[in-house]
């Protein structure tokens, strides 16, 4: 009963003095709007790479790339290893318990031809684990087969764009394309790879300027074995995205023991996503205490009015608790009026909070998202900033003597 005289008292005095609340208001409003903000460029931002990652294969994706030693000097058979070959591929697959999928990749520059149309572009030597790895799906005709890699076949599948450049709108399937002067057949085309971090630009449109080639028919044609073959790079899957430390350390135990010398690098999505939200939160906690800083101010202004809306009415205080009113009731209309306030400036901060987001993303050409969980921390901090700033005035007024106040004029 008391809270909801209390409430119902507060509500009263925020309608008699509109002008006074209108000042305590500002602030909250400011700063909810800058927290709102914040928090939602920030969730859009994760969401997103969280998409673009799903759409490439997955946060279980581990790259596996050559690099220098760094070593002044090595032994010698470091100094023999030639970086990532494709037996080192076959060491993983064959040793590694944490990995489900390895994907070797060679890429070279080759000239392609289809009747009097030629274009020099990457081509990529790759095998049938390379399209579930990447979530990279074949829309017509098929992929490379474990069949294709055995007899080193001569099959080539394009992706979108470079389909369109070699064959316009005819269907490449069953087409014949020369490769380095070398006859392939067009057996499949992949999908069309689209994503947008909300620029408008295709971050997934390397994808759709792939050339795939089996592996072994270009290791064939440089007179590697199948064991030398030299790579440009491995993607591998990891079983459990919980154990990406276990993972990257079991491939890189086996690729020491196979060079000698540490000249790869193993780097885990999972990793990434970490580093990635790391170097946000720079920007996130910057913004976050711009907005903290305007509740602040806004939480001084509420105090302030609250001690000035004390001492306008001490004979009022002072009357009530002569007539009965305690202590506890004083305290709670004064606190009422104050989280009244305060919540009633962040429901309007989350509106304007919405349209700074809505500005934000407009200018940056970067998406937003306001949650539920934004909105709800968002009422948090305004609660909280009336909780806070609200007490030293209510507990004024709890304590104030009653035969003093009604001495006052």
């Amino acid at each position: 009963m008391i809270l909801l005289e209390s409430i119902l008292d507060g509500i009263a005095d925020i309608r008699t003095h509109m002008g006074r609340t209108m000042l305590q208001l500002v602030g909250v409003i400011l700063g909810v709007a800058s927290i709102v903000a914040t928090f939602a460029l920030a969730a859009a931002g994760k969401e997103q790479s969280k998409r673009y990652y799903k759409e490439s294969g997955g946060i279980a994706k581990i790259f596996i790339w050559n690099k220098q030693s760094g070593k002044v000097t090595d032994s010698a058979r470091a100094a023999a290893s030639k970086g990532l070959t494709f037996g080192d591929a076959m060491a993983i697959k064959a040793q590694a318990r944490e990995i489900d999928l390895v994907s070797p990749v060679i890429n070279e520059q080759a000239v392609l031809r289809y009747g009097d149309r030629e274009k020099s572009r990457e081509i990529s030597g790759v095998v049938p684990a390379f399209s579930p790895l990447n979530d990279f799906k074949v829309e017509r005709g098929r992929f490379i087969t474990d069949s294709d890699i055995q007899s080193a076949s001569r099959v080539v599948v394009f992706g979108t764009a470079r389909a369109a450049e070699l064959f316009g709108s005819d269907d490449p399937i069953g087409k014949t394309v020369t490769i380095n002067g070398t006859g392939y057949t067009v057996v499949g085309v992949m999908e069309h790879k689209f994503f947008a971090f909300g620029s408008g630009r295709n971050a997934l449109r390397w994808m759709n300027r792939q050339v795939f080639v089996p592996v072994t028919a270009i290791m064939t044609r440089r007179g590697e074995s199948l064991k030398t073959g030299r790579l440009g790079f491995m993607h591998v899957r990891m079983k459990d995205t919980k154990r990406a430390k276990e993972a990257t350390s079991e491939i890189e135990e086996i690729l020491k023991r196979e060079h000698g010398v540490v000249d790869f690098e193993v780097v885990s999505r999972v990793e990434r996503m970490k580093q990635n939200e790391e170097q946000g939160k720079m920007y996130d906690v910057t913004f976050m205490v711009c907005g903290i800083i305007s509740l602040f101010v806004g939480g001084v202004v509420v105090m302030n009015i609250q001690m000035a809306s004390f001492k306008e009415r001490i004979r009022e205080v002072g009357i009530r608790k002569a007539i009965g009113a305690n202590g506890l009731h004083v305290f709670g209309q004064f606190m009422a009026e104050a989280l009244l306030v305060s919540a009633f400036g962040g429901v309007i901060g989350i509106l304007f909070g919405r349209a700074f987001t809505s500005g934000i993303s407009m200018l940056t050409n970067e998406p937003a998202i306001i949650t539920p969980e934004v909105i709800l921390k968002a009422l948090v901090f305004a609660a909280g900033t009336g909780i806070v700033f609200g007490v030293y005035p209510a507990l004024k007024a709890s304590r104030l003597n009653p035969i003093e106040a009604l001495r006052v004029d």
